[in-house]
């Protein structure tokens, strides 16, 4: 039986827009593989273990003691070997232009090495959450490291990112002349700026969140199902390529045969869905 468990802390008020969820994550099993969906890009120390992804593109990297994961356009096969502690945040869009000098779609499916892009303060850090085992206690070094990346950030990101989120949030099939409307931008500046956030194009972005909102409602049997499955997907074939491709799963695994993983993500759906990027982004 996987030994496995993820828990779960929501960032401080100031982080909400930022960031998503800190987590801690464990197994004690010899060898482990998992599948995770596409995501939001990551910032993870590893405290005890090893591991490697291997991206929907096929492309396989060994994660650093301390790494940043660019957004996940498709599903990622997790593995490892050995005892595994991890505690990591995710980077909503807003979060990686705070943190990131780098264009999110440039860094998308890849791992980096978090002391290149971000300095020798994520290396102290590490020392510091090695000093504990409180997942609380943990959190709030976390956070005072995320307080000094961001202090000397520029925050010309929030309007776009927010009308994006938003533009994300408000249908099944966003469309894409709709969010130029939006932000008064052209296009081009659109694609740019979706890229350098988000880690996508719009039509590629809207494709990731439309399956995860597929996979949502399929999970919970929610009452909109019908209707995102309707408005969403030419037909049964088209969901079920999609929803592969987004989360490693089909329809009827999700239904029948969630895994270790997802089993244990239930555990911040409630805090998820009062969110409603997050809610439309999280899957069990």
């Amino acid at each position: 039986m996987t030994e496995l468990t993820l828990d779960f802390r929501q960032p401080s008020p100031a982080f909400a827009d930022h960031f998503s969820f800190f987590y801690h994550f464990q197994q004690g099993d010899e060898v482990f593989e998992m599948v995770d969906r596409a995501d939001f890009a990551q910032l993870r120390f590893i405290l005890r273990g090893d591991g490697r992804c291997q991206f929907v593109d096929g492309t396989v990297q060994d994660m650093p003691d301390i790494y940043i994961q660019g957004p996940t356009t498709g599903n990622t096969l997790i593995t490892g070997t050995g005892d595994a502690d991890v505690i990591g945040v995710g980077l909503m869009p807003a979060g990686w232009a705070a943190l990131v000098p780098m264009d999110a779609s440039a860094a998308a499916n890849r791992l980096f090495d978090a002391d290149d892009l971000l300095g020798p303060a994520v290396t102290e850090t590490r020392d510091r959450l090695l000093a504990t085992t409180d997942f609380d206690a943990r959190v709030k070094i976390f956070e005072a490291l995320l307080t000094g990346l961001m202090a000397d950030r520029k925050a010309g990101y929030h309007d776009f990112v927010a009308a994006v989120n938003q533009w994300l949030v408000d249908s099944v099939t966003p469309d894409v002349n709709e969010l130029a409307e939006r932000t008064g931008l052209s296009a081009s500046q659109v694609q740019r700026g979706c890229k350098r956030y988000f880690g996508s194009p719009p039509k590629l972005l809207a494709r990731k969140y439309r399956a995860l909102r597929a996979a949502i409602a399929l999970t919970h049997k929610d009452g909109d199902l019908d209707d995102i499955l309707a408005e969403g997907f030419y037909d049964q074939s088209h969901f079920i390529r999609e929803l592969k491709h987004f989360t490693g799963m089909t329809p009827a695994a999700f239904a029948g045969e969630p895994t270790v993983l997802n089993q244990q993500i239930a555990k911040r759906i409630e805090l998820e869905r009062n969110n409603p990027m997050q809610r439309s982004t999280v899957i069990t």
